[in-house]
């Protein structure tokens, strides 16, 4: 319409950057990969997903002996109660929540990213980064689609007997063809950690310790598990005799690739660093590149078919919407607020 004297109502969004970000809030997180461990301490490329940290300084009220007050990870002066970590775990997206709270190795690659948001952010509000219009624009989006996306869910529940085992096997026949798996180490690890920015002397000790770790573990009958539960130091692979599960092979670090891939089945690599200290690694098993079975395909195909589902249902719900309420605009005025 072009009438000048039509007034402008409705949304203080376009309607379809709405619909847009009801759609991105009605889907599902990404599946964890068939077979894989999400997460595994510092031998995956992939981190754990970003929020906003929750974290405090050491410029902050010492809680001392109170429970929750006691320190899970910190850098510097950033550090992560266990308190703190409860709470994130506690207010989590529910497939985030429940892989935390069954993963260990997945909630210590949580710990480390929250402190390390919490590092750089401290950076960026000391330097006024936070007060930039652009910057403050993006961060007020992101609040509305947090909203959005809670809003959404409460309008769109997931039905839990959705989908039926029928509809996984049609959907599994009808994309058999794209379900493919990469190739995946079944992996075991000893880990030596090195604090960050390790004086030399104290990286060249950690690397020899590895080195004769690695010696034990290639004695005749020498059990990698049980050395893996006495002498490794991270702490969630530890109690598993180092078991990190299965791992695909595009996801690991390039450093731990290299070694792996060079190393056959049942063999142990050579002490490999990775950002959090010396790996010892041995090759517990290995299933080559193919397509997935549709146990394996079935967490992929669940939250498909259930996002497809959900779209659909805001899909009808913006249409209701609007044909209820319909947004008027102003084209005349629309083409003056961004004319030069």
């Amino acid at each position: 319409m072009t009438d000048e004297s039509v007034a402008v109502s409705g949304p203080r969004r376009h309607c379809l950057a709405v619909l847009a970000l009801f759609l991105v809030a009605a889907g599902d997180p990404p599946p964890a990969t068939p077979g894989g461990t999400q997460n595994a301490p510092a031998l995956r490329t992939d981190g754990t997903q970003s929020a906003a940290p929750a974290a405090t300084s050491s410029s902050s009220p010492a809680a001392n002996g109170v429970p929750g007050s006691e320190v899970v990870a910190q850098r510097g002066d950033v550090r992560l109660t266990a308190a703190q970590l409860r709470d994130l775990v506690a207010n989590a997206e529910p497939g985030l929540k429940a892989q935390l709270e069954s993963n260990p190795a997945m909630l210590a690659d949580f710990a480390r990213q929250r402190v390390l948001n919490a590092s750089l952010l401290a950076d960026a509000e000391a330097k006024g980064w936070d007060q930039r219009p652009e910057v403050a624009q993006r961060a007020n989006d992101a609040r509305d689609a947090v909203i959005l996306q809670s809003y959404v869910a409460s309008l769109v529940p997931q039905d839990p007997l959705y989908p039926t085992d029928a509809d996984l096997q049609a959907a599994y026949d009808a994309n058999k063809g794209r379900l493919t798996a990469p190739k995946r180490y079944h992996l075991a690890q000893i880990v030596v950690t090195v604090p960050a920015n390790a004086p030399p002397e104290v990286e060249g000790a950690a690397r020899q310790k590895a080195a004769d770790l690695r010696a034990q573990a290639l004695k005749p009958k020498a059990d990698f598990a049980a050395l893996a539960r006495k002498a490794s130091q991270e702490a969630s692979t530890a109690p598993k005799g180092g078991d990190v599960g299965w791992l695909p092979e595009n996801q690991l670090l390039p450093a731990v690739r290299e070694a792996v891939t060079k190393t056959p089945e049942n063999g142990v690599t050579e002490p490999v660093r990775a950002p959090d200290g010396w790996h010892v690694i041995r090759v517990l098993g290995v299933k080559p590149a193919g397509p997935m079975t549709l146990d394996e395909a079935k967490p992929q195909l669940v939250q498909a078919l259930r996002q497809a589902r959900r779209q659909q249902a805001v899909r009808a719900y913006v249409e209701t919407l609007l044909r209820q309420e319909p947004i008027q605009l102003n084209e005349i005025e629309l083409g003056k607020a961004i004319a030069p």
